[in-house]
């Protein structure tokens, strides 16, 4: 067999291209999708936020039975992950372009019809490599350090894809306030082609060092319940991923009400541009700066610290409204460097919650593991895109006016702000009572684990 090189920065950028990649076809989707559905093919949000909430929960219960087949695969000499990131990166690309064909002059039920079916295929094609991209990292270095470079890595290529979207995307996509259906098209093609690209740098440029064994063996049928039963038992992987799935709520609320805010609150979406550029200061810091706070405070106590600074400036904005969007967006870029460890150090989390499981049980399970975690991921993020649409009807969004009155700005305020503070609140307050693993435990965990593995080895 062929000797693997050791990991190096190599690994640390492909790993980065990867999660850009992904971010390339399914943030744009989290950003855009809902407001063309609104804007463009003037789709009732009360019926956007019923489609989001059965595709994606559909979606978050076929995680784990892709996550099941991803770990019955046999490493033959190719890698273990890397497979299937090859081959469905191109589906994924083509059903997010599908995704943003302008048909609004179909009748309404056919446009709904169009939604569901490319909005749940391009899930089920996302998933295959979604799920094996987040599972990668556990097998390319068992090193804390290491895993935590990726971990950060990882994030700067969901920032790198934000700062550019949220630069260009205000711009291109809206003229005059309004959107414009074709450059929606457009963008969607410019993100799905750079993000399959970048997919195929990621299957070349990360290599699978970890080599366990097979969980399928010829006679041996995988127990996938007794899996997900050992899974119920692993602390730190229900802390991480109930943590998460509530800030995923409260931020993806918020978040899907950001071009609203913008457009109807402060009468100004193309100074989101500037939103975007000044997010890429705050989010070098935010890369830099991780690394050396979470060796010093640890992981979860950094992301504790950092967040609870973010919700209380939020609760003090929720009762003093500001009418300057550029204080906002300041206020907000200073907020987000608080909330930027759950972004940057999450995935850390989950690969110190596999060695957590195979510390428990004695076998890694990455594959189920990881996608038990993104089943919560995708659970929130269909709570909180249909929540969105939910929150934008009842605070008296009108999808045939171009212009919203005042009494829903007001609204749009306190639900955005309220929002904010509820689910970092929550997140936080979940992490610290049901997550175990501090800086000591963990360090702790690690050495157990080595000396279980050298003991192996030994026998």
């Amino acid at each position: 067999m062929k000797e693997t090189r050791p990991f190096s920065m190599k690994d640390k950028i492909g790993y980065t291209l990867g999660d850009l990649g992904c971010c390339c076809t399914e943030q744009f989707r989290a950003m855009y999708l809902a407001i063309f559905y609104t804007l463009v093919l003037k789709v009732n949000p009360v019926h956007v936020g019923i489609l989001m909430l059965i595709t994606k929960f559909w979606d978050a219960i076929n995680d784990p039975l892709i996550g099941a087949l991803v770990d019955s695969h046999k490493n033959k000499g190719k890698g273990k992950f890397i497979p299937w990131i090859k081959f469905f990166a191109f589906p994924t690309a083509v059903l997010c372009i599908l995704g943003f064909v302008n048909v609004s002059n179909f009748a309404y039920g056919a446009r709904i019809a169009y939604m569901f079916i490319t909005y749940i295929v391009y899930e089920i094609m996302y998933t295959c490599v979604s799920v094996p991209f987040g599972s990668l990292s556990s097998v390319m270095t068992d090193d804390v350090n290491q895993r935590t470079d990726l971990s950060r890595f990882r994030s700067l290529g969901g920032t790198i894809f934000m700062t550019v979207i949220v630069i260009a995307g205000p711009l291109f996509l809206y003229k005059d306030n309004q959107p414009v259906p074709s450059h929606f098209l457009i963008m969607s093609a410019i993100c799905a082609v750079i993000g399959l690209i970048c997919l195929m740098f990621t299957s070349h440029w990360c290599k699978e060092r970890i080599i366990t064994e097979p969980v399928v063996e010829k006679k041996e049928k995988l127990n996938y319940f007794q899996v997900i039963k050992d899974i119920t038992k692993n602390k730190a992987l229900l802390g991480v991923m109930l943590s998460s799935f509530i800030g995923i709520v409260g931020a993806g609320m918020v978040n899907g009400l950001n071009t609203y805010l913008f457009r109807d609150y402060f009468g100004n979406v193309a100074i989101m541009a500037v939103s975007g550029m000044l997010s890429v200061i705050w989010s070098l810091i935010a890369f830099v700066g991780t690394k050396f706070v979470a060796k010093k405070f640890g992981k979860k106590e950094w992301i504790m610290y950092s967040a609870t600074f973010s919700v209380v400036v939020y609760a003090i904005l929720f009762f003093f409204p500001l009418e300057n969007p550029m204080l906002f967006i300041i206020i907000n870029g200073i907020c987000y460097l608080g909330v930027s460890g759950f972004q940057v150090l999450v995935w850390a989390l989950v690969n110190d919650a596999i060695d957590y499981q195979e510390l428990q049980t004695g076998k890694r399970n990455e594959g189920i593991v990881y996608s038990a975690y993104t089943f919560f991921r995708k659970l929130a993020n269909a709570v909180s895109g249909s929540m969105s649409s939910f929150a934008l009807a009842i605070a008296g969004f009108q999808v045939n006016e171009a212009v919203q009155n005042e009494a829903f700005s007001g609204r749009l305020w306190k639900t955005y702000t309220g929002l904010y503070v509820v689910g970092y609140l929550l997140a936080v307050l979940v992490l610290k009572f049901i997550y175990p693993l501090t800086k000591e435990k963990t360090a702790e965990m690690l050495q157990d684990l080595a000396d279980k593995r050298n003991a192996a080895t030994a026998e």
